[in-house]
């Protein structure tokens, strides 16, 4: 099974965050770390919090979860779609289309956060329970179960724009390279849309993590220079702990517009693969 789980900040700045966990573009967060810099196996925190929901806590009472992080591909997509579905918005959601064109032009820029579960494993109740695959063709008993995902795109621009949240719909029959909508394979911005974790499994770190893993992943390729996204102002301090950098109103309509345009500079760039 992979692991790929990367939590890396210090106690100190554990315990300074303390960010909501509410809705941008086609995106959703966690708030808490995992337990440990070596330890891939994570341990939902046991403090009292009334807004848990009741499937955290009967996570909590029976297991520890497991999650480990991959790429997406296309046998995901009716995950996705769940998870979209029970986290945002109707006109912030990407739709299944959209995931296929994503997924089909620059799969690896993706990642899904899955956690294995048994037939009487609370996360057989999550809501992409129902599309999920056994991770392992020796253990056709157990299934990975997605939780949180990460999508995104490159861009030629240094900030998300309308265009690059789109994408051309005749995509399958050929696109003009004049064409701004969507992937932009020699862009070297990746143009994140979605950061999205299963509601009932908020506030316990899973955002974090793998946005820690995806920002990891895509510095090392050196497949471009910097990440872009649209956040609202609630959102802005959670990835400003993150190194972004707030660069003020972004000209972005998507989903009605009032976003922020939050740029990640690469400092550490490998030669692309």
């Amino acid at each position: 099974m992979p692991r790929d789980l990367f939590p890396n900040r210090s106690g100190e700045e554990e315990r300074a965050s303390n960010d909501p966990e509410r809705q941008l573009p086609e995106r959703s967060i966690g708030s808490e770390e995992a337990k440990d810099d070596h330890d891939t196996t994570f341990y939902p925190p046991r403090e009292n919090n009334p807004r848990k929901s009741d499937a955290i806590k009967r996570a909590q009472r029976s297991e520890t979860l497991h999650p480990y992080v991959t790429t997406l591909s296309l046998a995901d997509v009716e995950s996705c779609v769940s998870l979209e579905d029970a986290t945002f918005p109707e006109h912030e959601r990407c739709s299944r289309e959209k995931f296929i064109y994503r997924f089909t032009k620059c799969g690896e820029m993706t990642l899904g956060l899955f956690a294995t579960a048994g037939p009487n494993s609370p996360l057989s109740s999550a809501p992409t329970a129902a599309y999920a695959h056994p991770p392992d063709s020796k253990a056709p008993g157990k299934k990975g179960v997605l939780l949180a995902h990460v999508v995104a795109t490159k861009c030629n621009d240094k900030t998300v724009s309308d265009e690059s949240m789109d994408f051309p719909p005749e995509w399958r029959k050929g696109v003009s390279e004049s064409d701004r909508r969507g992937h932009q394979e020699h862009g070297r911005t990746i143009a994140l849309h979605s950061l999205a974790v299963i509601p009932a499994y908020q506030r316990i770190g899973l955002g974090k993590t793998i946005m820690r893993s995806f920002i990891q992943r895509m510095e090392t390729s050196g497949v471009a220079d910097r990440i872009a996204l649209l956040a609202h102002n609630h959102l802005v301090a959670f990835y400003e702990s993150f190194g972004f950098v707030n660069r003020g109103e972004s000209a972005a309509q998507f989903g009605g517009g009032g976003w922020n345009d939050m740029v990640y500079e690469f400092t550490n760039i490998s030669p692309g693969y």
